[in-house]
């Protein structure tokens, strides 16, 4: 009896032991899957665009190899405010948040309080993407012709007054 006792012990002692080893092993997976999701989100790529409210976008063109500004559905512009299109805008760019300030005479004046993402981090395309869609949206507005942008300049976007014509390449 002593033997099948001792065998039924050790038995016992290797399954709470394989158990605890395997709860340890899955606790300690867990945590490198929590810290590579974090890394992952830390080094998410800062060009997020999310088209659901965009009114315009520009898009490459394979037929003419260029790129050109694509409206995406039409809005009757009676329902448009400058309040609307920045809160569309703030959300098909989430990581560049622009500010309304004013319409005086022919031209929309906003504001990007923290552009590095927009003038650093989204490369020369993506700001590019960003300006010609805000300026196309924003000029949706019954006499409104110009945006004037402002923010710090940066490597691939420069402040100032655009127009429709301004991305235009002859």
């Amino acid at each position: 009896m002593g033997i099948k006792t001792l065998f039924i012990g050790l038995l016992l002692l290797l399954g709470v032991g394989c158990n605890q080893s395997t709860q340890q092993k899955e606790e300690q997976h867990d945590e490198p899957d929590t810290m590579s999701k974090k890394i992952d989100q830390d080094t998410e790529t800062p060009f997020v665009y999310v088209p659901t409210d965009a009114l315009w976008e520009y898009r490459f063109d394979t037929t003419t190899n260029n790129f050109k500004p694509v409206k995406l559905r039409k809005v009757q512009a009676d329902t448009l405010t400058a309040e609307r299109i920045e809160k569309m805008i703030n959300h098909t760019w989430p990581n560049v948040q622009v500010k309304y300030i004013e319409t005086f005479g022919d031209t929309v004046y906003l504001e990007i309080p923290e552009s590095t993402v927009l003038t650093q981090q989204m490369g020369t395309a993506g700001a590019q993407q960003f300006m010609v869609s805000t300026t196309y949206s924003f000029t949706e507005l019954p006499n409104v012709r110009y945006v004037a942008f402002g923010f710090e300049e940066g490597d691939h976007a420069v402040p100032g007054v655009y127009h429709r014509g301004s991305w235009d390449r002859r």
